[in-house]
Order: structure tokens, then C-alpha cells, then sequence
């Protein structure tokens, strides 16, 4: 896994300790009754992370792909 992908994943999983601890510390209800600021905040640092780790894959896919293409033949491509 490369730099970004990785980055991405630890984001995602501290966002989401981060929210399940804060929801056994406030209890799951109050959480459900009104989305707070922290709240908001933690969903956020979850969809960055996954926002970063697709852009990395996405990335790294064209990067192997620009590679394959580089490594195959012009006449082997062709039918």
C-alpha cells in the first residue's frame, strides 16, 4: 500500500474509534437526538480519510496502468 492509501485507512479507522468512543462516553441516544459539533467533526475526519484513500488508489491504478502500457508492445495491444 502506498503513502496516501495508507494515510487514507488511518484516517477512516481513527475517525471511527474516535466516534464510537465519544458515543459510549455520551451513550448511543443522546447521539441519535442531536448531532453535535464533535459529532459532525468526527464524520468529517471519517470522509476525508476515504476521500484520500480512493484518490490514492485511483492514482496508483493509473500509475500501473501508464506502466503495463509501457511494458507491452505496440503490436501485442492490437487485434
Amino acid at each position: 500500500m502506498k503513502k496516501g492509501a495508507t494515510i487514507g485507512l488511518i484516517i477512516i479507522a481513527v475517525g471511527i474509534l474516535l466516534w464510537l468512543a465519544y458515543g459510549l462516553y455520551q451513550g448511543f441516544e443522546e447521539i441519535m437526538k442531536a448531532l453535535d459539533i464533535v459529532t459532525g467533526l468526527i464524520a468529517a475526519l471519517i470522509i476525508i480519510g476515504l476521500v484520500i484513500m480512493m484518490a490514492s488508489i485511483f492514482a496508483e491504478q493509473y500509475r500501473d496502468t501508464k506502466k503495463m502500457k509501457e511494458k507491452i508492445k505496440k503490436e501485442d495491444l492490437e487485434p
